[in-house]
């Protein structure tokens, strides 16, 4: 019959060969569909995307940027987006956060105009002076200074005329601008200070802790500082009593804050932490040491000792390298001699300790 096209409506079995890739295909178009829904949920939930414009003016309304109650001003305000430059050179702060931008926070006035930190400040410049501004760009510290640092602890230092200060974050002049240098590291709440060529210590509230008396100071760590005394170094601690007396040419730190290591016309030894000589000066190289429940452990660099205390189980056929030596603090047992090689007391005998780590009498 002319003009009747016939068909097997019945479905064609698909191909083996392109069952593999169809699928495939499917399953990698259903991972891209559930990634970008996903990705668009994500995106609708992130203050940074979506912001909430309410909580943005609130926060560029605060007097500071972000006060305790406004904990999620950080993440709305962040400081990478507030910062452009006008034409003209000067420098001045705008958001770009999607909805809720604007083009001027605060107009383009400073030759130099910084980050605003996490306390809702910005250090700024103009005509060779120095400040810090809040997002209202007010002075909340007036730009009037010849220099300003970095906020440490809450505080900043300052310069003016000469002598140094510090100002905290409500723009309160807590030390004022008084002493020729200024540490600017606040540890136990307390600054080093320079006045008259001596150091000393102040308080936030500028009160003389320790009076300005030594060459030089570190800062505290663990209640101790370093300090030097005409060429020599001791140890005060946090109220300026002396812990060790500046009679040494060094003072080291080292790991354990209950020893101190201290060296003197190129001989070692050392102290606790309460100015107690616990290994005499003799060393002639410094060894690590801490302190153990068996007393004070040491270890050397190259050939070493292991465990000889009064139970150790070690020889004096074999003793392991580098492994730990007990050394109580009343009984000294072990030194170096000038060539730098070990010398173990042991059982009212002096030792030395081979490149074999062997006992030789």
């Amino acid at each position: 019959m002319h003009g009747l096209v016939m068909f097997d409506a019945r479905p064609k079995k698909t191909s083996m060969k392109y069952r593999l890739p169809i699928l495939i295909c499917v399953l990698l178009l259903a991972a891209v569909g559930t990634f970008w829904f996903q990705s668009q949920i994500e995106t609708v939930g992130s203050p940074v995307a979506k912001p909430n414009c309410d909580e943005v003016r609130q926060c560029l309304r605060a007097e500071r940027a972000w006060p305790p109650g406004m904990e999620g001003c950080p993440k709305i305000l962040v400081p990478e987006t507030v910062r452009s430059r006008a034409k003209d050179g000067k420098w001045g702060y705008s958001m770009d956060f999607g909805e809720c931008s604007q083009d001027s926070i605060i107009s383009p006035q400073f030759d130099v105009a910084e980050k605003f930190g996490y306390n809702g400040l910005a250090k700024v410049s103009r005509n060779g002076k120095w400040g810090y501004i809040n997002l209202k760009g007010e002075g909340i510290i007036p730009l009037h200074f010849d220099e300003v640092g970095d906020f440490d602890s809450g505080l900043v230092p300052v310069k003016l005329n000469n002598k140094w200060g510090y100002f905290n974050a409500q723009g309160d002049n807590a030390v004022p601008p008084f002493f020729d240098a200024v540490s600017g590291v606040w540890r136990n709440e307390l600054s080093a200070v320079l006045l008259q060529g001596k150091w000393g210590y102040v308080n936030p509230r500028g009160d003389t802790v320790i009076k300005p008396s030594f060459d030089k100071v570190t800062e505290f760590r663990d209640g101790l500082a370093k300090v030097e005394v005409n060429q020599r170094w001791g140890v005060i601690d946090t109220t300026g009593a002396t812990v060790i007396e500046p009679a040494f040419d060094a003072i080291f730190s080292i790991a354990d804050p209950r020893l101190l290591l201290v060296a003197l016309n190129r001989k070692y030894g050392y102290f606790d932490n309460k100015g107690k000589e616990v290994i005499p000066l003799r060393l002639v190289k410094p060894v690590k040491a801490r302190y153990d429940s068996g007393g004070i452990q040491v270890v050397l660099n190259a050939t070493t000792l292991t465990q000889l205390g009064d139970t150790a189980a070690a020889t004096a056929a074999s003793v392991p390298i580098n492994a730990w030596y007990f050394l109580d603090s009343v009984n000294e047992k072990l030194r170096f001699d000038e060539n730098g090689k070990a010398q173990l007391w042991r059982n009212g005998e002096w030792f030395y300790v081979n490149p074999k780590g062997m006992l030789v009498k």
